[in-house]
């Protein structure tokens, strides 16, 4: 596991913040006024808005301006948020797993998110934390559970498109700890996630013990940050191994080649990928998740290419429903689920204790899980150090 400090954060802690403001104040005769309207009004964006109100980094004084004259055009008064206590007649408090940009059912369709969300709730549970489920399909609008006095943080997944600027609005109402996806910026919020970087670096270190020196990563969504965190990670192992390594991407953003180097192959869609990596052969191949498994192995028995004989496949999620129903089961990748939801669980924990410190980035090790197909023998697997 690895611990990185927000940097930006911690200058809020050398010069004093004044604390969080609630987002949603009455003070203007046509409604209330929302961080969102002041961001609008101002021409920045939400997070620059909430840097302005908490003081938690240093903003141009010119864009401190603009957005106070917006703050002063709305009729914006803050005041302090609500104290929390407990619900009536216990002493226990309760948080929220929150879906931040979509509804959370969505999260229960992917088994290793929900996974994820099983195991938050067992570990909150164990540290004698009530849980609710709740979801801001709208970012800017808080839901109206997360109001309840007895919630005193929240654990949140944010959905794409939106990135962790997305959370500001529910960060000035209560302690919240962002939990999995990826994200190359400094932390603003605690972050909770897979250390994706070493999942890539895993995949190729797996395929090089199999012999395998012509490797290739695929994605059909290289615009997540964890895709493109996994795919540097694995451009890094294989150059370090010394395996040529090549990415196949769907897209045709030309950008797409600044995140996977230059021998990337793009394509709008699977198949033709498919098509252009069995015309290359490479030996090995990193699929950025279980979930594209499937596809994949259908368009390569199309081509009369079998997985574990002519080419060798790891993937990433373990996500037993998918992979049990593939011949031959791949090798995957387990990103940690239980440790990750301890890890958020006391992480929030102590952001509700000590609201002031600077945030943290927490990465939890990845593992790599074989079948009795994929180790092949027993020592090339304790020969990697792998799991069998």
């Amino acid at each position: 596991m690895l611990i990185t400090t927000g940097v930006r954060a911690a200058r809020h802690s050398q010069s004093g913040g004044n604390g969080s403001v609630e987002q949603i104040i009455v003070g203007n005769p046509q409604g209330r006024v929302s961080v969102t309207q002041i961001a609008a009004r101002a021409g920045v964006s939400i997070a620059t808005v909430s840097r302005v109100l908490n003081n938690t980094r240093r903003v141009n004084p010119d864009i401190v301006a603009q957005v106070r004259k917006a703050m002063t055009d709305l009729r914006y008064s803050p005041r302090d948020p609500r104290p929390r206590k407990a619900a009536v007649g216990t002493d226990r408090k309760c948080i929220a797993i929150v879906s931040l940009g979509g509804p959370y059912r969505d999260w229960f369709e992917m088994p290793v998110m929900a996974s994820v969300v099983a195991e938050l709730t067992r570990a909150a549970q164990g540290c004698h934390l009530g849980v609710l489920m709740a979801e801001m399909p709208d970012p800017a609008r808080l839901a109206p559970i997360l109001r309840r006095p007895e919630i005193h943080g929240a654990l949140v997944f944010i959905q794409s498109p939106w990135d962790a600027a997305a959370a500001a609005v529910l960060a000035e109402q209560l302690p919240v700890v962002r939990v999995m996806g990826g994200q190359f910026a400094p932390v603003e919020i605690d972050h909770v996630t897979p250390d994706n970087n070493a999942i890539g670096y895993l995949a190729a270190s797996h395929l090089a013990a199999r012999g395998c020196r012509d490797v290739a990563f695929l994605t059909t969504q290289p615009t997540w940050d964890l895709n493109k965190l996994r795919a540097q990670g694995f451009a890094v192992g294989g150059q370090k191994l010394g395996a040529k390594t090549t990415a196949y991407v769907v897209g045709e953003d030309a950008e797409l080649t600044q995140i996977c180097g230059p021998e990337t192959r793009r394509s709008r869609g699977l198949a033709p990928l498919i098509d252009e990596l069995v015309a290359r052969r490479p030996h090995g191949l990193f699929v950025s998740r279980d979930e594209e498994l499937g596809a994949v192995y259908r368009l390569l028995a199309d081509h009369g290419v079998r997985p574990g004989r002519d080419i060798e496949v790891v993937s990433c999620d373990n996500e037993n429903v998918r992979l049990s129903m593939l011949d031959p089961r791949p090798a995957s990748i387990e990103i940690g689920t239980a440790e990750l939801a301890l890890r958020a669980v006391r992480r929030l924990e102590g952001r509700m204790r000590h609201p002031d410190e600077p945030p943290v980035r927490i990465l939890v090790t990845p593992r790599l899980v074989l079948t009795p197909d994929a180790s092949g023998n027993g020592a090339v697997a304790a020969a990697a150090g792998l799991e069998t």
